[in-house]
């Protein structure tokens, strides 16, 4: 029964919707004014559905737009960071250059300056239980380096050559406790023992000073040729503190070196002093 209801209700409804047209089509079809107010009616009543169909439609046009621009974007971003990856570190790498390139420029200038022959040589190896003693260069014998040859940097003297390999060579370092050379009070001329100290670590001490000698803070001092072994006039250092001893009546002081042990990297080796010394005094038994 009720299938034959609804079926009845849609049957009325069809023949209301023709009977409705065929009333608006004669009404309108000896009259073209009431045509023009019907179509007047028709874009009033859908103008609503036509904007929302619109806005809808430029709502996605728009999105799909803003995925696309996205997608480029992301693209882009990902071809930057490729190039910054291929890039990454170069700054680094030009500020090392930079900076080798400026001690190695130091290294040069002084090299012009001194009136001996030097050989350049990287550091190449430093053992931590010996950090303050000795370290490693990457010359050797078949670079003509020879024990006891002296080790310098522009900033001063570094030590020597205690140790020659065919492509290597120990040195040892001024600032080791198995070190003793000759050194001169550059102002005032007084000549001394400086050694190397434990404590504190990376200075020297000059010592066997007469009792009256005018040694001052800041006083320079330098290599002494009575050692054998280092030309005359190397810096080594600068007077930090003196010291008097009342059993000895003998002046001492600490030196803290102008080297930067602790930054070495390049040296020079001075391959063509000659000492003019006949016996020279060796390390540990100067008096």
């Amino acid at each position: 029964m009720s299938t034959l209801r609804n079926n009845r209700k849609k049957i009325l409804s069809a023949i209301m919707v023709v009977l409705l047209l065929s009333i608006l089509m004669s009404w309108s079809t000896n009259n073209p004014q009431r045509i023009l107010f019907l179509e007047r009616l028709a874009a009033e009543a859908l103008s609503p559905f036509q904007k929302a169909a619109s806005s809808v439609t430029r709502f996605f046009t728009d999105s799909w737009r803003f995925i696309g621009d996205v997608r480029n974007v992301y693209k882009d971003n990902q071809l930057l960071r490729a190039e910054l990856e291929k890039y990454a570190g170069t700054d680094l790498r030009v500020l090392e250059i930079q900076q080798e390139n400026l001690r190695l420029r130091a290294l040069l200038q002084f090299q012009e300056a001194v009136e001996h022959q030097v050989t350049p040589a990287q550091v190449i190896g430093r053992n931590p239980s010996s950090w303050f003693s000795t370290l490693t260069i990457d010359k050797g014998s078949r670079h003509g380096i020879k024990v006891d040859m002296p080790v310098v940097t522009n900033q001063g003297l570094v030590g020597k050559i205690i140790d020659v390999q065919p492509s290597h060579a120990k040195v040892q370092l001024l600032i080791s406790t198995s070190s003793g050379i000759s050194a001169i009070v550059q102002r005032t001329r007084d000549n001394g023992v400086l050694i190397g100290l434990s404590t504190p670590r990376g200075f020297t001490r000059i010592t066997r000073l007469n009792q009256y000698a005018d040694i001052q803070e800041g006083d320079v001092i330098i290599s002494s040729p009575l050692t054998g072994i280092y030309p005359k006039g190397l810096v080594i250092g600068r007077v930090v503190e003196v010291y008097d001893d009342p059993v000895s009546l003998e002046r001492s002081a600490l030196v803290r070196p102008e080297v930067d042990f602790d930054r070495l990297e390049e040296v020079l080796i001075i391959v063509n002093y000659h000492s003019p010394v006949d016996d020279p005094i060796e390390d540990g038994d100067q008096e």
